[in-house]
């Protein structure tokens, strides 16, 4: 099965994604240049017949491969047991940016299971691992900043492991969206002192950036802000 998968890899590849992939996402694997779009499509047609095979012999091998294994496991038809177990499996296998945030984006299942999927953030929130930190982050970014549970979100946030780069951006982007949503939370976070100053630094210098934040007593505000790092 891996085997018809890379060469399906090998005519889809295109030399610009190559080089785009390998100076986007540092350390990763082999590279064929396949572009998200049919990475996605190729998981549908993986989920349409064996799948359960394919999550059995996938060796993460190439870039492509620890993809296609998150968008598999997201996109597949399973109970949200069964998701969570094949998650608990490759979330710690995640070893780049774009494994990560692909992944996250394609859980779309959490708006409907919000409250089970949450189990997810409860096994990794304690995690010194960088993109388990990360997950974290960009997960309860992506799905838990609601009424009903965005304090709850910056309270974890906020007690994250950041001594890793990746860790360390996937905070900062969790509080720049949080400025536009939940502004009073957001200006918590920058406030509060046990926060990585570095990490601050860059969340404002993001939401400084953002073309979403167009409140002016906001952005009047975060030019006040020159944290030191």
């Amino acid at each position: 099965m891996l085997e018809e998968i890379h060469e399906k890899f090998k005519l889809l590849s295109k030399r610009n994604i190559v080089e785009y992939n390998q100076k986007l996402v540092p350390n990763c694997k082999k590279v064929y240049g396949v572009s998200i779009p049919l990475l996605r499509k190729l998981a549908k047609e993986i989920i349409s017949m064996d799948y359960t095979l394919f999550l059995k012999v996938c060796d993460g091998s190439s870039f492509e491969l620890q993809l296609l294994e998150g968008y598999v496991i997201a996109g597949a038809k399973l109970s949200v047991q069964e998701r969570l177990n094949y998650l608990e499996t490759y979330i710690p296998k995640l070893e780049n940016w774009a494994m990560c945030d692909g992944l996250v984006a394609s859980l779309k299942c959490t708006k409907k299971h919000s409250h089970e999927m949450f189990y997810l953030v409860e096994q990794f929130k304690h995690s010194k691992k960088e993109f388990e930190v990360r997950f974290v982050a960009v997960f309860l970014m992506s799905y838990y900043l609601k009424d009903d549970t965005v304090e709850q979100a910056v309270t974890i946030v906020e007690n994250l492991y950041l001594h890793a780069y990746y860790a360390k951006m996937g905070v900062a982007w969790f509080i720049a969206t949080l400025m536009v949503k939940y502004p009073k939370y957001a200006i918590q976070m920058i406030q509060n002192p046990k926060m990585d100053k570095w990490t601050i630094h860059k969340a404002i210098l993001k939401m400084k950036e953002s073309y979403r934040i167009s409140n002016i007593e906001l952005n009047q505000y975060l030019n006040t802000l020159k944290p030191s790092i």
